[in-house]
């Protein structure tokens, strides 16, 4: 018996633990869950009764913890519109105070977003409800436990914390983007926000997403020292803040911004995503992991924003510098310009590669490199030249907007190189009868969403195709429909 305590103190004074600081319970997670997705509340829908209920539940959790409130009450509405109607959401927020008499005027934020997709009638007159019990009321849980943690563990606090549940996230991030425009608190005092957005399928998954912590200085160390004391398996998403959850917004803001997940499995925006369905001896991992987390983040001497997140700030959101591939596909003619007609449309396509060099905030430069190979009717017989073409366009882009999305325009030049080429099934003369160089215009309207883009873009030729002073005038048109990644 003796040898068998000694051997537990040996391990607690080694410092080698085996479980998390704190037990955080699965029956109270549970408990959370079954309520927020139940059906009286209706899928927690924007600006509904039911959504405005599960904010006073959370907000009722806050008050027995013993948490303060910023300002008034943990309740903290805003207004929306959608057309021309005026919906009204609530944001709960709540806030322990680090214990450290210089690090307690800085904030780590911990939020998960409430709201869920509603209902509707099917044809049958039926209500179908969203419950969204992973999406998210399994988050909302989290943080709900996590403020009871945190509170009686204050005293291992060294920053202050702000435990946030968002209202408005299905809806387009409205409350975490409303958060930072009313300012209940300095912006520049949060130096790390947490999204915990569905954390209730790590059976099914068998990870746990925590994403951009490579975002914070530091981040990857911290969470390799605190993953150590787990048994989780951890998925570490890179530097990158998501702009799919409530990161999106504090990461515009340039502050370091995780996205915590167990991964979309399961029944996703489905009626089938109930209570009965989660994992929560999961969550409870999960949740355990975050409060060791956030104790370690909480008691760093500095908690600063990585350089690729500060020059993605300085930005508008997009790098300086990046690189990425793309294909066309579509069709080109040739333009007779002293004839009344054109040659017929022939399947064209471009691939390579691009780069993209931010000039100011809106306007760019991208240069290209590409493999073209482009057709038209001939008097004999089909034409096709294969070329290396190397556009090079100014591209003014809008400012990126919700899902880290934004429009552009482009227009440029292009210089061609036709290496090979046919006529009639005959190979190109180009020491007598063809230009093997041609230079023209590019221009083209695209949307980029979280660096997939596509686009309409349109090649008009400027130079001569026959070096014959009596051959036909002719240039090269075409257009394309163009797919492509920003890396």
């Amino acid at each position: 018996m003796k040898k068998h305590i000694l051997t537990f103190l040996v391990i607690l004074i080694s410092g080698i633990n085996v479980i998390a600081q704190v037990e955080v319970s699965a029956d109270s997670l549970k408990k959370h869950v079954y309520v927020l997705a139940s059906d009286s509340l209706e899928g927690r829908g924007l600006s509904t009764h039911s959504g405005l209920k599960a904010a006073h539940y959370i907000a009722g959790y806050f008050k027995e913890f013993g948490l303060e409130t910023i300002g008034d009450s943990y309740l903290h509405p805003f207004n929306t519109y959608f057309s021309t109607t005026n919906l009204v959401g609530h944001n709960v927020i709540a806030l322990i105070e680090g214990s450290d008499s210089k690090l307690k005027d800085e904030y780590i934020v911990l939020g998960a977003h409430y709201d869920h997709v509603s209902f509707y009638y099917n044809s049958k007159g039926e209500k179908i409800i969203y419950n969204g019990a992973d999406d998210n009321a399994s988050g909302t849980s989290g943080v709900i436990e996590l403020g009871r943690a945190l509170k009686e563990n204050s005293h291992l606090l060294k920053r202050s914390v702000i435990l946030i549940a968002f209202d408005g996230e299905e809806s387009g991030l409205i409350g975490s983007t409303k958060v930072l425009k009313q300012e209940f608190f300095p912006a520049d005092d949060i130096k790390l926000m947490m999204s915990i957005d569905m954390i209730g399928r790590y059976s099914e998954s068998q990870q746990c997403v925590i994403g951009a912590m490579a975002s914070v200085n530091g981040g990857n160390d911290i969470l390799e020292e605190v993953a150590k004391n787990h048994q989780i398996k951890i998925k570490n998403s890179g530097k990158k803040v998501s702009q799919r959850t409530d990161s999106g917004p504090f990461g515009d803001f340039g502050i370091p911004a995780l996205y915590i997940s167990s991964g979309i499995v399961g029944p996703y925006h489905k009626p089938q995503d109930d209570a009965e369905t989660i994992d929560y001896n999961g969550m409870k991992e999960i949740t355990e992991l975050l409060f060791d987390l956030t104790i370690k983040l909480a008691e760093q001497e500095k908690l600063e924003p990585s350089k690729y997140l500060i020059a993605q700030t300085k930005n508008g959101g997009v790098p300086r510098l990046r690189y990425g591939l793309k294909a066309s596909f579509g069709s080109s003619h040739h333009h007779y310009s002293d004839d009344f007609y054109n040659g017929k449309n022939k399947f064209s396509y471009e691939i390579g590669l691009m780069t993209q060099l931010k000039i100011t905030k809106n306007i760019s430069l991208l240069p290209e490199v590409l493999y073209s190979s482009m057709g038209s009717g001939f008097p004999d017989g089909n034409f096709r030249t294969q070329s290396i073409s190397t556009p090079v366009s100014l591209v003014l882009a809008s400012g990126m907007g919700q899902m880290n999305s934004r429009f552009y325009v482009s227009a440029g030049a292009y210089y061609s190189y036709h290496f090979s080429g046919k006529a009639g099934g005959e190979s190109l003369d180009f020491e007598n009868r063809f230009h093997q160089s041609e230079t023209g215009l590019v221009f083209g309207i695209g949307l980029e969403v979280s660096s997939i883009f596509v686009s309409l873009n349109f090649k008009n030729g400027f130079s001569e195709i026959m070096k014959e002073q009596d051959a036909p005038k002719m240039s090269s048109r075409a257009s394309y429909f163009t797919i492509g990644y920003m890396f």
